[in-house]
């Protein structure tokens, strides 16, 4: 009789320990579970509020000529096809070949930036400068040209510059501001050019009622000349900040 007790004790001690074994197992699993929610939970509301915490005043110059040089180059774009044919009387397959050649130049130009950043030893700003000024004079000369290959040829250089000027003014902002915050910078500067991207149509049209063909042309002139002087006359003094954790 005793035998067959410590038996039956010995398999319920053997059936009872797993379970606890794996009720012991699973708790400090699911408070660990519960630890991770909330570093989680602390760390998003951590980079919510380093949002804040960048530094706008030290490249408000940046986002507003990489405004004025979006929407100068967007305008131009927005009836190309229609403004060349009324100006040159060219053929719609004219106009496809001067648009395929610039974009090829502008596609090789991307594959030379870094060159192009090299010979700039990393001055962003500069670099961001000397393509606002190439682009302002590209349209200056596409908008003046008295003949179809002057246009071409304005036409084909304003894309290498605008190339250029597109990675430069991300360097710059980037460069200007805190490295902990390039999601914030570069959605910021998306959300710069889809305004402008927004009026381009609406200006387009305003300048054509008023000046003719010769209006989207005129227009981009001076917006992406006041651009460039925005990076001449007023550079920010603002040191730059690195937040650090």
């Amino acid at each position: 009789m005793l035998v067959l007790v410590q038996a039956g004790l010995g398999a319920a001690a053997s059936v009872v320990q797993p379970i606890q074994s794996a009720a012991d197992r699973s708790q400090p699993e699911s408070s660990s579970q519960i630890r991770t929610q909330h570093r989680k939970e602390s760390e998003e509301g951590s980079s919510a509020a380093d949002v804040g915490h960048v530094d706008w005043r030290s490249i408000w110059e940046i986002m507003l000529a990489q405004f004025l040089l979006g929407s100068a180059m967007l305008i131009y774009r927005v009836d190309f096809a229609v403004t060349v044919s009324d100006r040159y009387g060219t053929s719609n397959t004219a106009n496809g070949y001067i648009s395929a050649f610039s974009s090829i130049v502008g596609t090789v130009t991307g594959f030379a930036v870094g060159h192009i950043s090299d010979f700039y030893a990393g001055d962003a700003r500069r670099m961001f400068l000397h393509s606002a000024a190439a682009q302002s004079l590209c349209l200056l000369a596409a908008a003046n040209a008295p003949r179809l290959a002057l246009f071409a040829a304005g036409h084909t250089t304003l894309a290498l510059a605008t190339t250029v000027g597109r990675v430069a003014s991300i360097q710059a902002t980037l460069v200007r501001s805190s490295q902990e915050h390039t999601g914030a910078l570069i959605g910021t500067g998306a959300t710069v050019l889809s305004v402008a991207r927004m009026l381009a149509p609406t200006a387009s049209g305003i300048s054509q009622e008023v000046f003719s063909h010769y209006g989207p042309g005129i227009l981009s002139c001076v917006l992406s000349l006041a651009g460039t002087v925005v990076l001449l006359i007023m550079p920010s003094k603002t040191p730059i900040k690195t937040h650090t954790q």
